[in-house]
């Protein structure tokens, strides 16, 4: 298919030539694990809807998309800049034939897709889809070496990222060309991973970037050369994988080492992130589901979060995380790395090769850690590492706040049993205006509804939330390159 595209703030306007016969417009990003009905942005289209998101057309058509989101997994056009997640704006026929796309604007335009006269082409769907383009009079290439780039609107120093990329390449080799697209925007929007660019959308005061940086590199390797054989791209339903531990958890495990062995990242920001990791362990979730099921739930649990998430499931990404130090601490005792696991799997793996690896190099307790409550991997690391939760048995009530808001509840706890709920506000302590404390029983004046209600509320033992560990020696110099290392969880919990 060949598209032409007409930009004006807010929408682009496209000139679609195919065949005649039904256009699919994808319902969601690969990366993505949310069902985003993309095709709602659908203005208008000279065709006939015959479901949500197909119509049929004729040999050559017009429509329009509203192109007003900053989430780079959509599609951004204003007067002075153009950003466009392909999924996002353009439809599919065949999936195996040539599709190409012009802009008509005169600005500087950067993508992965090959140039072709005026025209910006792929051989097929899957790699179209996976080639962001952006453009802008304002559009700068920041050099980080001869093969890595940055296109952004924004600076960035490249320094730290040039370190980290070297170390990373150095353990896995195959250096190819790639690009980050990168914009500040009002919003953390995170990462999102391609073949041969990341696009990455963060707030302006957001100074810790080499770690998602790294996190969305590596899936160069983990994801977009080797994926788990059960995710398999449809872009009209979702896809169920029970390996998103490995693909992203993982993948965030080897982006943290390896900018904390260069130095690109702080080793106090770095030890907390980990600590943070391992205390969202100790919540009723990491009891009740493990990482396979973390994974095979993201479409209803993770990417669609609650106030309850930490009582009723876990982040395979905090999961993963954890359990990658516990492989890689494994390995390094018979000379390996964690990085080593891509020189021993099909590009289309799965848990059983995975195992398999493993074993081979004598760890036997993969199934165990990955199919039993994620809380085992606490435990697990307690046998690798000096490991310990330090605010177990003091007075809590088993609360998260945001100022005078509450936003968690912890099953069970004081909190629970005197009926707090999610979105309480607290606006009376023992009958003033001030902050809460734990105390052995306060009076609370909250407003749920609209209606003002008294509570007493008694503090109990807390099962204990801050985790702090310290790793050193032969362990801390073989992963980590630093002769100790020491972290401290900051989840704040009354």
């Amino acid at each position: 298919m060949l598209f032409d595209v007409f930009p004006r703030p807010r929408y682009l306007r496209v000139r679609a030539k195919g065949r005649e016969g039904v256009v699919i417009f994808p319902t969601y990003v690969p990366g993505s694990y949310l069902v985003r009905d993309l095709e709602r942005h659908l203005v208008d289209i000279e065709g006939i809807r015959i479901s949500k998101n197909r119509f049929y057309v004729r040999e050559e058509f017009w429509y329009t998309v509203y192109t007003s989101s900053k989430d780079q997994r959509e599609a951004l056009s204003t007067g002075n800049y153009i950003f466009v997640n392909p999924p996002a704006v353009f439809p599919f026929q065949d999936w195996n034939e040539k599709y190409c796309v012009r802009f008509h604007v005169d600005w500087p335009i950067h993508t992965t897709l090959r140039k072709e006269g005026e025209y910006y082409c792929s051989d097929d769907y899957e790699s179209f889809s996976d080639s962001p383009i952006q453009a802008s009079p304002d559009l700068k290439l920041v050099r980080i070496d001869d093969y890595h780039y940055v296109s952004s609107i924004d600076d960035l120093d490249p320094e730290k990222l040039r370190a980290v990329i070297r170390e990373i390449d150095d353990r896995l080799g195959q250096r190819a060309e790639y690009i980050f697209f990168f914009r500040r925007s009002d919003k953390n929007y995170g990462g999102i991973e391609h073949l041969k660019s990341s696009s990455i959308v963060v707030p302006w005061d957001r100074k810790d970037l080499v770690v998602l940086f790294a996190h969305e590199y590596l899936h160069r390797w983990n994801v977009k050369t080797f994926r788990p054989k059960d995710l398999e791209l449809d872009m009209e339903k979702e896809v169920l994988s029970d390996m998103l531990w490995f693909a992203e958890g993982v993948t965030d495990y080897m982006a943290l080492v390896s900018a904390v062995r260069v130095g690109a990242v702080s080793t106090e920001e770095a030890g907390k992130y980990l600590a943070n990791a391992m205390a969202k362990m100790t919540f009723p979730g990491a009891r009740r589901t493990s990482l396979a099921e973390a994974s095979r739930t993201t479409w209803i649990k993770y990417y669609k979060q609650d106030e309850n998430f930490l009582n009723s499931s876990v982040s395979y990404y905090d999961g993963g995380l954890l359990l990658g130090l516990i492989l890689d601490a494994h390995l390094t005792r018979v000379g390996e790395r964690i990085f080593n696991v891509f020189k021993n799997i099909p590009h289309r793996y799965t848990f059983d090769d995975l195992d398999r690896y493993f074993r081979a190099k004598g760890y036997v307790d993969l199934e165990r850690l990955v199919y039993s409550p994620a809380v085992s991997l606490l435990e697990e690391l307690k046998t690798l590492l000096d490991v310990s939760v330090v605010d177990q048995g003091i007075p809590y009530y088993g609360l998260m706040m945001d100022n005078n808001r509450v936003i968690f509840v912890e099953d069970d706890s004081p909190a629970d049993v005197s009926s707090i709920i999610p979105n309480d506000t607290i606006v009376g302590v023992d009958g003033t205006s001030r902050q809460l404390e734990v105390k052995d029983e306060v009076n609370l004046t909250i407003v749920r509804e609209g209606r003002l209600m008294n509570i007493k509320l008694r503090s109990g033992r807390s099962p204990g939330h801050k985790v702090r560990f310290r790793v050193r020696g032969e362990l801390s110099q073989a992963i980590f390159n630093l002769n100790e290392w020491f972290g401290e969880s900051n989840l704040s919990i009354l």
